[in-house]
């Protein structure tokens, strides 16, 4: 058995990722968009989480070339079927190598933190248990769940609470942590006016991080002037 557990990372194909943004950003925008984050998202965890296992599941052989370059291991999907069933394709891949449990995390958190992310490691109960962070919006931005398996995967709207529910259900060990970075992914035009304040917060000691999600997101007529400053080398 493999005891730590393995941080499963879903990503979709870029060009399809974003969708909830097109009102607000072009497609190459939003592919850019996607890439950005997904390769902080590998860089974090193979530099803060080396000793843990990171598989990415996905149906992009381009995904599936660049997880490896970052040193995580692949689950090619044989095609996209959603969060929940890349979730659940991964539980059952896991399960089959021996581990114990597995954190899925998505690939959109804007500030990822080793703090936050040890934390909800250390939440992991002996035995059966279920571990969540929602999302701002109820969503769930990370999931712990052991075994792999151990609860039915309601990826959507509310679904913090969904898998909430379905621990209580099977009498399954549930916690629910509110980590202030893990809240926060990049997916809705709200989630850009949030972007927006926490630079604005920043000012002058914005994370380099930040003002290039900023720049990827903001075309030059919608920059204000008070983030003029972002754009320059």
């Amino acid at each position: 058995m493999t005891e730590k557990p393995l941080i499963v990372i879903p990503v979709k194909a870029f060009s399809l990722a974003k969708s909830r943004l097109g009102q607000k950003l072009s497609p190459g925008h939003r592919s850019a968009l996607a890439r950005r984050l997904c390769e902080h998202t590998l860089h974090f965890l193979a530099k803060w989480f080396p000793d843990h296992d990171r598989l990415v599941v996905t149906a992009s052989p381009a995904i599936a070339r660049l997880a490896r370059r970052h040193g995580a291991r692949v689950l090619e999907e044989p095609v996209a079927e959603g969060l929940s069933m890349a979730a659940q394709r991964a539980a059952e891949w896991a399960c089959q190598q021996g581990y114990q449990a597995q954190l899925l995390i998505p690939a959109d958190i804007v500030q990822l933190d080793e703090t936050e992310i040890r934390r909800l490691l250390g939440a992991q109960e002996q035995g059966e248990c279920a571990v969540i962070c929602p999302a701002s919006d109820g969503g769930t931005n990370a999931l712990l769940t052991s075994p792999p398996d151990a609860l039915p995967f309601r990826f959507g709207p509310r679904s913090a609470e969904a898998h909430r529910e379905a621990a209580l259900r099977r009498g399954l060990p549930c916690q629910v942590l509110e980590l202030t970075h893990l809240r926060f992914d990049l997916d809705t035009p709200t989630d850009l006016k949030t972007l927006d304040a926490l630079i604005q917060h920043h000012g002058g000691e914005t994370p380099q991080e930040l003002k290039k999600l900023w720049n990827l997101c903001m075309t030059p007529c919608e920059m204000t002037p008070w983030a003029a400053w972002l754009t320059t080398p």
